[in-house]
């Protein structure tokens, strides 16, 4: 009864921490939260993306094929409540809300559901829109059922399992490779319970799980969601052969000094070679997933996606971790599943080791790490608890920490990350939404408007229309850009001859922007003021 009375507690502060302002809290939709928002309103309008694709397995972005489930869930949402950023937020807080209970009932730890729950890193990202959430809860169920039919062999268990592991690939992509390294980890830590199955029963769930996943082998096999892996992988690093050319003249410079037509030496062409850089670029990033300063002391340097300056973990995660990993070894009570776990953290940086497209750890690639994380942490403090005095002052430290770390996400994190987080192209889309009748100017000097316009307008889609046969690409000696049914535009604008633009049009630009202009020519019509320290604000304008 105790153990229910803490496990409810838990859960109510999880919520509480997850939902409170979560529609300001990051402080506003940056555009990929936008753009799912906007997904699902046409998707609860036509069934389709807003390129016209009917129920699409991976919806069609600008420039990008999105994975589905996270948008589907935001559609749901969007029909439960008219606010904006709630119906787009509100399917990850769920999400994290319910990975606390499911790890606490795969561990039967009280110490893991409170520390996913006071997590940074798992805070973060249930209070905002991306797909990470969402993913992470797939993959615990996965495992919880997986761990019934241990501890129960009851084959629905099994089936559940499977089902749940091939919904996270749907949330996100990054779980397409990592579901590769959870079933090698099963199989490798649960081998013999594989092989009391029987061939026939192991058969019977590859057919099911391949008839999960064909949808999303045969989408990305096409072309969607697989190009973007294609242009950031390390496999397709550009310029990789100009590099591999200059090391090479450079050992030459050294052995061969004012020598020409000199051959490379079997040295120069081991050391350097592409497969070389690749290897060097996949342990950097290897290496750095688990350095201190991303997960303990700065977190990811996209403020976006983790802090810029406060750790994912806090400081007293990184003893409890070592004690928990030290004793999974040691006094292995768990074996099978300590094991488990230290395997998935093992794998969890491998998808992001293979991409090039971030110089420093990307925390949403990376958050695959956090379950193991908090596993461990939870299983160091266990062992701690019959020692009263460490355990009280780690309970101590956690409070403190927690308490810190709140004052600085609800204070200060606003302030700092306001600009990443497109704060004010809100307000400047609905100011402009106040002329119905008058062309509209958005400069993209900032950030593109496009998204932000169609959300917020909102700009909704006949069944079976794209927004392609609406928004097109125009350019004159005033403006280059797209223009939506020819009265919205948003692009470059040429300053010193506006003169192809309509003579009434509403121009929207940021102060940035405003301030290199000629003001004397515009009259101010509304401003969007700053609310952040560190926060673009806009204007509205029109030629005097």
């Amino acid at each position: 009864m105790k153990t229910k009375i803490f496990l409810l507690a838990i859960i109510m502060f999880t919520a509480f921490i997850r939902l409170y302002k979560i529609s300001s809290l990051p402080p506003s939709l940056y555009y990929d939260e936008v753009d799912a928002g906007y997904q699902a309103l046409i998707f609860n309008q036509n069934n389709s993306d807003y390129y016209g694709n009917k129920y699409p397995i991976h919806f069609h972005s600008f420039g990008d094929y999105r994975t589905s489930l996270n948008i589907y869930a935001i559609a749901i949402s969007e029909r439960l409540t008219h606010n904006p950023e709630l119906s787009v937020r509100l399917p990850s807080a769920i999400f994290g809300i319910a990975s606390v209970l499911v790890i606490y009932l795969i561990t039967r730890s009280l110490f893991a559901g409170f520390l996913l729950a006071v997590s940074p890193w798992a805070i973060h990202y249930s209070r905002i829109g991306f797909e990470a959430s969402g993913m992470i809860l797939a993959i615990l169920l996965g495992i919880y059922f997986w761990q019934k039919y241990i501890q129960k062999n009851k084959l629905k268990n099994i089936y559940l399992s499977v089902f749940f592991f091939c919904l996270s690939p749907y949330f996100y992509s990054t779980a397409k490779l990592f579901l590769i390294f959870i079933v090698f980890s099963i199989i490798l830590v649960w081998r013999e319970n594989i092989n009391k199955l029987g061939i026939i029963k192991i058969l019977s769930i590859i057919v099911f799980a391949s008839l999960l996943m064909t949808p999303m082998v045969k989408d990305t096999i096409s072309g969607k969601s697989g190009f973007r892996f294609s242009y950031i992988s390390i496999f397709t690093e550009p310029h990789r052969e100009q590099t591999t050319d200059n090391l090479r003249y450079q050992d030459v410079l050294i052995d061969h000094p004012g020598e020409i037509g000199i051959p490379t030496s079997p040295i120069s062409m081991m050391l350097h070679n592409k497969y070389q850089l690749v290897l060097q670029k996949f342990i950097t990033n290897y290496v750095s997933s688990f350095s201190s300063p991303f997960l303990f002391l700065q977190g990811d340097a996209n403020a976006r996606h983790g802090f810029a300056g406060w750790g994912l973990l806090y400081l007293i995660d990184a003893p409890l971790i070592l004690i928990g990993i030290f004793f999974t070894f040691h006094r292995p009570k768990n074996k099978k599943l300590n094991l488990f776990f230290l395997l998935l953290l093992i794998f969890a940086s491998v998808p992001f080791a293979l991409t090039r497209d971030s110089d420093s750890p990307h925390a949403t690639r990376l958050i695959l790490m956090l379950p193991s994380i908090v596993y461990f942490a939870a299983l160091g403090l266990k062992h701690l608890q019959p020692k009263r005095l460490f355990f009280v002052s780690t309970l101590v430290i956690y409070t403190f920490s927690f308490a810190g770390f709140w004052h600085f996400y609800y204070y200060h994190y606003p302030q700092d990350s306001a600009m990443v987080w497109n704060t004010g192209m809100k307000e400047a889309v609905i100011a402009a939404n106040r002329y119905p009748n008058q062309p509209l100017v958005f400069s993209d000097k900032y950030i593109s408007f496009v998204s932000f316009f169609l959300f917020y307008h909102p700009y909704l889609l006949k069944s079976a229309d794209s927004i392609s046969n609406h928004l097109t690409q125009f350019a004159n000696s005033s403006f280059d850009g797209q223009v939506l049914d020819s009265k919205y535009y948003f692009g470059h604008l040429n300053w010193n001859n506006l003169s192809f633009l309509p003579k009434d049009a509403i121009i929207v630009i940021p102060k940035s922007e405003y301030n290199l202009i000629p003001q004397t020519k515009f009259a101010i019509l509304e401003t969007i003021s700053k609310k952040y320290i560190n926060q673009e604000e806009f204007f509205l304008l029109k030629l005097k």
